[in-house]
């Protein structure tokens, strides 16, 4: 199946940008500093000055650059970075699965997160939301069955945002989409822990059992505990080698979970 996301299906805009995108994230252009001219960099990308343009709108909305009248065009301190963005999360892949402080933050977050996601869920959830989690969880036990890696990432991205959109509440939902592709980026190191995904289906299958029995409680209590287990697997990963042979899994398609 092509890949949209392929070079061969972008805009000219779109290229550039993540052409000067991943430049800035490997720090080529260091942060601080001012991009070259816009003709140079026209000529540097064989792109019109219009498309640069654009290409810089698109990067300047990602929270990558500065355009300021009479300074040129700087780029941004890490920190005012958009990172939850699936293109800066692409461009950076390379540095955050490495990285342990970006996996700890991350699980630190969903902790803040996923627990009342999933009480409100309990609370909230209509009887075709809850079909549709338990289906996302079917999805998931069969392909972790068929160890089929790549597709049972996407299983339990969509049990998470399943979850969430069972919760009615715009904040919670909109929370969850905005981590869900550096979930992936998480997900994919933890495919190095063996027996990860399989050893943590259990606690998923007591997530779902407390939304479809209505008991908030449980459903934080479980949720608590699937966490507690993802986060003891990422620490185990940094504490020693990679058990297994990488594999780049880093595909941001996914038009069932994008917002």
């Amino acid at each position: 199946m092509t890949n949209p996301n392929d070079s061969c299906w972008k805009s000219g805009s779109a290229r550039v940008a993540e052409s000067i995108g991943s430049a800035i994230v490997n720090g080529t252009y260091p942060v601080g500093e001012k991009l070259p001219l816009e003709a140079d960099l026209a000529r540097q990308h064989g792109a019109s000055r219009n498309t640069l343009r654009e290409a810089m709108r698109l990067l300047a909305a990602k929270n990558l650059i500065e355009i300021a009248p009479r300074r040129g065009t700087v780029v941004r301190p890490r920190g005012a970075w958009n990172i939850l963005d699936r293109d800066v999360l692409a461009w950076s892949a390379s540095q955050f699965r490495n990285d342990p402080s970006f996996m700890e933050e991350l699980v630190r977050i969903r902790f803040a997160i996923e627990p009342a996601a999933a009480q409100e869920a309990a609370r909230n959830a209509t009887d075709a939301e809850i079909a549709v989690i338990r289906s996302t969880f079917e999805d998931m036990a069969r392909l972790v069955d068929q160890q089929d890696e790549p597709d049972c990432l996407e299983a339990d991205l969509a049990f998470h945002v399943a979850v969430a959109e069972a919760t009615h509440n715009r904040f919670l939902k909109s929370v969850a989409y905005s981590i869900v592709h550096a979930m992936r980026l998480n997900f994919q190191r933890l495919f190095e822990v063996p027996h990860n995904f399989a050893g943590n289906l259990e606690n998923h299958r007591l997530v779902m059992d407390a939304i479809a029995m209505r008991d908030p409680k449980e459903a934080f209590d479980a949720s608590l505990r699937l966490l507690e287990r993802s986060h003891d697997d990422t620490r185990r990963l940094f504490e020693s080698p990679p058990k297994r042979e990488e594999t780049n899994l880093f595909n941001m398609e996914n038009e069932e979970i994008d917002p």
